[in-house]
């Protein structure tokens, strides 16, 4: 499993649209295996082509457009939104199952419509399909 979180300094990017660094962990069997940072640009096609070559299976983030949110669905990746913290405490409440505790949760957003699924339940939501070619 490879998951991605955003990043500013030593905590979640709080928006992902203007993030320009992605942590990437992998893991086996809930433990890490490795962990890189990457640079992301701004330019969110470019930023797609990115992250799809980095093959993500969640993406851990604060704030983020609905039409970034939906090109990364579109490409078969999970998004957590309006999560906040330092990233290491981020990385395990996530790995424990508990992302969705209100201490991760963005200042001032509400959790709607993503109840409390356990660790590896696909939380992706149906939203509107970005075509791959406009991210080309």
């Amino acid at each position: 499993m490879r998951i991605a979180i955003p990043i500013w300094e030593d905590k979640v990017s709080p928006v992902f649209d203007s993030a320009s660094r992605l942590l990437v962990i992998d893991l086996e069997n809930m433990q890490e295996l490795s962990r890189l940072v990457y640079p992301i640009e701004e330019d969110l096609p470019c930023k797609c082509r990115k992250i799809r070559s980095l093959c993500p299976d969640v993406i851990i983030c604060g704030a983020i457009s609905h039409l970034l949110s939906s090109m990364l669905n579109s490409m078969g990746i999970d998004v957590i939104p309006q999560v906040s913290g330092r990233t290491e405490e981020v990385l395990e409440a996530y790995l424990e199952g508990d992302i969705f505790d209100s201490r991760f949760l963005m200042p001032g957003c509400r959790r709607k419509g993503y109840g409390r699924p356990g660790r590896g339940t696909n939380i992706r939501k149906s939203k509107k399909s970005i075509n791959e070619e406009e991210i080309q």
